[in-house]
């Protein structure tokens, strides 16, 4: 008799938890489990740096993806997809969260949650104790993101506010050919770059495209002002 399949689906919300200790737990709880349970482990559904709480994840990421699946008939009924918590699956509110929740199930792919013990099935979840448990857990993972959603917005909002009163930049991010002055009150110009960007506008304008500007600046040695070629 072959073994169960289980899917690990790990996910946290910014690229700095990359350097946290969120991948190594959830990865290891996950083997654990798939371990203790004699389960086959597909470890491939990661969405790293990607947030739950507008639903990115199920829109665009590996969970798009593993839907995708299933609506395929490619996850064969009584798998398992493993999640460290709920609020891994989705912050997104009540109602939006537990359709997708629900829908899964209802594929007949149960859902495991390995910080509070929950295993649920289409069936199980017909009982009040366990729909009510996983309501109350959708809904808290929505209100924790709102409320960070909400200082993060106010915070903004005070910082913005307070360099229009004082007249300073509001972050040190600014277009490629400035940069923020050592007094950190304003931005001055780099002059090499503002000549490139000049130079730009004025091949633009002759009628040069971007791959001959591309490659032009690639034979002269200038270099990128970003992390990607010109």
């Amino acid at each position: 008799m072959s073994k169960k399949k289980a899917y690990s689906y790990i996910r946290f919300s910014t690229p700095e938890q990359l350097k946290g200790d969120s991948l190594r737990r959830q990865l290891e709880s996950s083997r654990k489990y798939a371990l203790e349970h004699n389960l086959v482990l597909d470890e491939s559904l990661r969405d790293l740096g990607v947030s739950a709480f507008k639903g990115k994840n199920a829109t665009e990421g590996a969970l798009k993806r593993f839907m995708e699946l299933i609506d395929a008939g490619q996850v064969e009924r009584g798998s398992i997809l493993i999640l460290e918590s709920l609020d891994r699956l989705s912050r997104q509110q009540v109602f939006t969260a537990l359709s997708l929740f629900s829908s899964i199930l209802a594929a007949g792919v149960e859902i495991v949650t390995l910080a509070d013990g929950q295993h649920y099935t289409a069936d199980s979840i017909n009982d009040i104790g366990q729909l009510v448990f996983s309501l109350i857990s959708l809904s808290r993972a929505h209100e924790e993101s709102a409320i960070k959603s909400k200082r993060a917005e106010a915070s903004w909002n005070m910082r913005h506010q307070r360099a229009i009163e004082k007249k300073i930049p509001t972050t040190s991010r600014s277009p490629y050919w400035l940069r923020l002055a050592d007094d950190k009150q304003s931005f001055e110009v780099i002059p090499e770059r503002v000549a490139i960007v000049h130079k730009i506008y004025k091949m633009l304008i002759a009628g040069a495209g971007q791959r001959k500007i591309a490659i032009m600046f690639n034979e002269q040695g200038i270099a990128p002002f970003g992390t990607s070629a010109i």
